[in-house]
């Protein structure tokens, strides 16, 4: 975002700076969301300078995803083009499309993923993870241990009240960070877009979470991420395991490295600022799923037809055969 030109804001300009920078910075620019700084920014280029200030993007990563408030992720933060600001943007919009296959893109070491997970509008945990290994297939990146669970504040039995209640306030954010190239993707769309009792006997719950991006004609990368949560002996529910899996649009699993290139790409492609970014997410996941079927149909009636040529063929070599043996044995 340009900074505002000082004869179209002379007025702003005049009023401002009589408040000293300092209190402007610690009580008046602290109390402002993202949305709000970044309108206050275009006010006027003393505002916009002020509204820079990499201390208060910080400030609202960290309380927008408090996984972020780590050492490593502030510094990682700190090295984007415009630190916190950029980081927020980057965290913020939706990926739209990836950049053509023709771009080189360097692939980093390691990927981070930072994760939060709320229940109506409490956060109830966060965790940042590491991820160094990209040659196994498929891509896959698991964000709790075996032995970990979080617990939801939410009790058992699970009913259908309840998983209305899971679509709308278990929200999820997974940030994939590129800590080399200084660029990050939002890949949840914060509420699930399925919630369904998984395995009745066990009490287990399924949530899935999507983001979905297009990377050709027709051709779209879906990156799920998969909640289960089940009972534990007090009667809450808790979340057993968070997986994120990517697939391309006939549902095959992407490989560790192709997974790599793809998230990538998507990373440096268009992205898109989106109103209702759930919405949004639910709309494209149907899409995803529709053109799947379709394709599913296209290929069985494919397979139908090839069985009826088989069959046809064989028919005709068997009259075929047929009328040379009777022609042969009347000779």
């Amino acid at each position: 975002m340009d900074p505002p030109s000082p004869a179209d804001t002379a007025l702003a300009s005049s009023s401002i700076s009589t408040v000293h920078p300092d209190i402007m910075k610690t009580h008046v620019l602290t109390r402002l969301d993202a949305s709000a700084l970044a309108s206050a920014s275009c006010v006027s280029s003393q505002l916009y300078s002020l509204a820079s200030y990499e201390t208060l993007w910080t400030n609202i990563c960290n309380s927008t995803w408090p996984s972020t408030n780590t050492p490593r992720l502030r510094r990682v933060i700190s090295s984007f083009p415009k630190g916190g600001r950029s980081f927020f943007s980057d965290s913020i919009t939706n990926p739209d499309n990836a950049t053509p296959s023709s771009l080189n893109l360097g692939l980093p070491s390691e990927l981070l993923s930072a994760v939060d997970i709320y229940y109506q509008d409490r956060h109830i945990f966060g965790k940042v993870v590491k991820t160094e290994t990209f040659e196994g297939s498929p891509f896959r990146i698991d964000l709790l241990d075996p032995q970990d669970s979080v617990p939801t504040g939410l009790n058992q039995p699970f009913n259908e009240g309840e998983g209305i209640e899971l679509s709308e306030y278990f929200r999820l954010s997974w940030i994939l960070i590129d800590p080399i190239g200084r660029r990050a993707m939002n890949l949840s769309s914060y509420k699930p877009v399925t919630v369904e009792r998984w395995r009745f006997m066990t009490g287990k719950v399924r949530m899935r979470y999507a983001c979905v991006f297009s990377t050709g004609e027709d051709e779209f990368v879906h990156c799920e991420i998969m909640v289960t949560c089940k009972g534990s002996q007090s009667g809450e529910m808790h979340v057993r395991k968070v997986r994120l899996l990517l697939e391309d649009t006939c549902e095959k699993r992407l490989s560790g490295k192709d997974g790599l290139v793809t998230l990538l790409k998507g990373m440096v492609g268009k992205r898109v600022i989106v109103r209702g970014r759930e919405e949004e997410a639910k709309r494209r996941y149907k899409t995803r799923l529709k053109m799947r079927t379709e394709k599913m149909q296209l290929a069985s009636e494919m397979r139908t037809r090839q069985s009826r040529l088989v069959e046809a063929s064989f028919v005709a070599s068997f009259l075929l055969f047929l009328g040379l043996f009777v022609f042969v044995g009347r000779i």
